[in-house]
């Protein structure tokens, strides 16, 4: 028997998709995410309306109700009805901290539509843009709720018109992120507007909202609310007002169904041809097709086995399924198939196309994976990368207190990364260290805290480092290098690599041989790598790579670089390819010590909410820590500081605002963009970095890797 009475029913209707809805419920934090989620289970009969707003029913693990904030992408079905139509509502609630943006990222993949939640008081701040960004560029279309009205009227005590001019106002700002971020035609379909029902106000805390046509038919007016409120009668207006009708309301009438999405989406988030066999599969959402599923988030369950939640996007999947993981080129089984409910899971016999869901698959799989039905492997190609708005930035040294438990920790580390991309685990050659690198402290912070809960680990930490890029100012000369059997011969030559630079104008330099994550280019400018075997070329590629993994400052990724391979001579027997690889790799070190190296520091953006009085205070901590104050801007009570800092100067910052504020100071950091580091400064680093990784004291000379 199933633990909740609409499961049955849930699974009738996944065939008619008019009836679906797949939405998620972004914002920056503290803006009443999950508070609204609560409402919304409430509404659907799984919650007392009067918990919710307490129970924070997708907050469910420890971790996240010991802070108070949302880690993870929770997923739940809800079945409600309207107008005596029943609907599935598909609903993922995501975090709001910075540090856990790329979860963000991976659950827009799969939805539809995105509530996106606004403090009245606070309007729109960068987290609300970066997710509306994300969502907007993913073709997810957006609705807006303005939460905690209630605090214009009772901290604010604005009176009616003032109310309606702060609304229009953070309407407006919406809009102007629909007109810079949406692609035509979706910047005018999109616009929002509190008469075309895709804009709703309340207070998810007490429980009440409303869309322009619910407080019509009611009769109601802002006076209204905010007599409720002089009369201290405010929790009576959820009887009137249920905040969940109003945001229901906008989910069923302005979100369209998978099947209308997947017909504009599918071009922009799948890399295949849209008129194949499985391309118009997944454009018509259709159940008779081939199974294709996107895998948002992963855990590990039972028996070695992986949990993964995703959604169908073609055909159907059940139990005893055969799939085929296109990037990891293997094959799964599919051992249970589940229909999530927060913190529980519900089987069912099969779910189609256009439904969110989880399923336990034989072995591993990573979060970001496609899969297709085996006997359509051939014809199937992955959807596209998922681009994050964030990188790793910060970093820590784990090991364990006991030797013994080495291997633990290396499956633990493994695991970390194979459920959150977004942390990079590597092992540091030089110093033995096993490195997990992440997008800040408190993703760090919660990493370790999973390692050592459920791997079982006692394990020690360091103190949070930051990451560090080298990178080039100028075109350095073409270097001459040799492997070490002195059998073949590279000329490179190193440049800077614009960032916007796109892959076609690269192209025109030269056949691309490679480009990795930090948009690393190496390019065959000699027309001779068509005659080398195909171990030897991966043997150069490999060079390549190898130096760009760590640079000849000290050691750390290189950033934007491009490489001219101008010239070659290999010998004609395939010999040791590690020979090959060495000899590029001395190329490129020699040309790059010769193109202005510097030293690149990630840079966050910072953004401080405080009472006017302490803006100042805020603003002189940030600036002893060589941060810089762009903007200065008053938001009712408070005073929004905005401005720039290195991260290396994050780390104590907390607590030194939170004790001159008194803890009446909020802020949030968020990666901005990597920046050249003072001369001086630059040489600390480089040798403290040199020291700590056991290399020799002083740069090389470029000629040490030069014939």
């Amino acid at each position: 028997m199933p633990r909740f009475k609409q499961i049955q029913e849930i699974q009738q209707l996944t065939s008619r998709k008019e009836q679906i809805r797949n939405i998620g419920i972004i914002a920056h934090i503290d803006h009443g995410k999950t508070t609204l989620a609560d409402s919304l289970l409430a509404g659907a009969g799984l919650l007392s309306t009067k918990m919710a707003g307490m129970a924070r029913v997708l907050d469910y693990l420890e971790e996240e109700q010991k802070r108070k904030i949302t880690i993870k992408t929770a997923n739940i079905t809800l079945l409600y009805k309207a107008a005596g139509t029943p609907y599935i509502i598909n609903l993922v609630d995501t975090p709001g901290h910075v540090d856990f943006t790329g979860k963000v990222t991976r659950a827009i993949r799969v939805i539809d539509g995105a509530v996106v939640v606004v403090d009245a008081v606070e309007e729109i701040m960068a987290q609300t843009e970066i997710v509306t960004r994300q969502a907007l560029e993913e073709r997810v279309r957006p609705v807006l709720f303005i939460n905690k009205v209630d605090r214009l009227i009772t901290e604010l005590q604005l009176n009616e018109e003032q109310i309606q001019k702060k609304l229009d106002q953070i309407i407006s700002r919406f809009n102007d992120l629909i007109e810079t971020y949406a692609e035509t035609p979706f910047k005018n379909q999109w616009k929002i507007g509190a008469s075309q029902g895709n804009v709703a106000f309340g207070s998810a805390l007490h429980g009440w909202g409303f869309t322009m046509n619910m407080a019509k038919q009611q009769g109601m007016k802002f006076s209204d609310i905010s007599k409720a409120y002089a009369d201290g009668q405010q929790m009576k207006l959820q009887a009137t007002l249920p905040v969940y009708q109003a945001v229901f309301e906008m989910v069923i009438n302005m979100i369209p169904n998978p099947r209308q999405a997947q017909a504009y989406r599918i071009a922009k988030i799948w890399d295949g041809q849209i008129g194949s066999k499985i391309g118009k599969a997944l454009v018509e959402c259709r159940d008779d097709a081939p199974t294709v599923i996107f895998v948002t988030n992963v855990r590990s369950g039972s028996d070695g086995d992986t949990v993964a939640t995703g959604r169908v996007f073609s055909g159907k999947a059940a139990k005893g399924d055969r799939l085929h993981l296109v990037d990891a080129l293997s094959e799964t089984e599919v051992k249970e198939v589940s229909i999530d409910m927060g913190s529980l899971r519900e089987e069912v016999s099969e779910v189609s196309a256009g439904s969110l869901a989880s399923f336990t698959l034989a072995g591993n799989v990573k979060a970001g994976e496609s899969l297709v039905d085996v006997a359509h492997k051939n014809e199937m190609v992955p959807f596209e990368g998922i681009n994050y708005v964030s990188e790793a930035v910060v970093t820590l040294a784990v090991e364990p207190k006991k030797p013994q438990d080495i291997p633990l920790l290396l499956d633990g580390l493994e695991q970390l990364a194979r459920e959150d991309p977004n942390l990079k685990v590597n092992a540091d050659k030089q110093t033995g260290e096993y490195l997990l690198s992440g997008m800040g402290e408190l993703h760090l912070e919660i990493a370790i805290h999973q390692l050592k809960s459920e791997c079982g680990i006692d394990v020690s930490v360091s103190s949070p480092r930051v990451v560090y890029m080298e990178s080039v100012q100028k075109k350095g000369v073409v270097a001459l290098a040799k492997s070490p059997n002195k059998l073949d011969s590279f000329w490179l030559q190193v440049m800077p690599e614009a960032e916007e630079a796109s892959t076609s104008i690269v192209e025109d330099s030269g056949s691309v041989l490679s480009v990795d994550e930090h948009r690393n280019v190496l390019l065959d400018c000699s027309g001779k790598t068509e005659k080398a075997s195909e171990e030897q070329l991966e043997a150069i590629i490999a060079g390549f790579e190898y130096a760009c993994r760590a640079g000849p400052l000290c050691g750390e990724p290189v950033r934007h670089l491009r490489v001219n391979l101008v010239d070659l001579q290999l010998s004609q027997s395939n010999g040791d390819s590690s020979e090959v690889m060495r000899g590029v790799g001395k190329a490129v070190f020699g040309s790059f010590l010769t193109a202005d190296p510097v030293l690149l520091e990630p840079i966050y953006r910072i953004i401080i909410s405080a009472a006017t009085e302490l803006a100042g205070e805020s603003s002189r901590i940030l600036s002893t820590r060589h941060g810089k104050v762009t903007l200065f801007e008053q938001k009712g009570l408070l005073t929004v500081i905005s401005g720039f800092i290195p991260v290396c100067e994050t780390f104590g910052f907390s607590k030194e605002l939170r004790s001159a504020t008194s803890g009446r100071a909020f802020w949030q950091t968020f990666f901005d963009h990597w920046e050249k580091m003072p001369q001086k400064q630059a040489s600390e680093v480089i040798a403290d970095l040199r020291q700590r990784k056991g290399l020799a004291p002083e740069v090389p000379k470029p000629e040490k890797f030069m014939e």
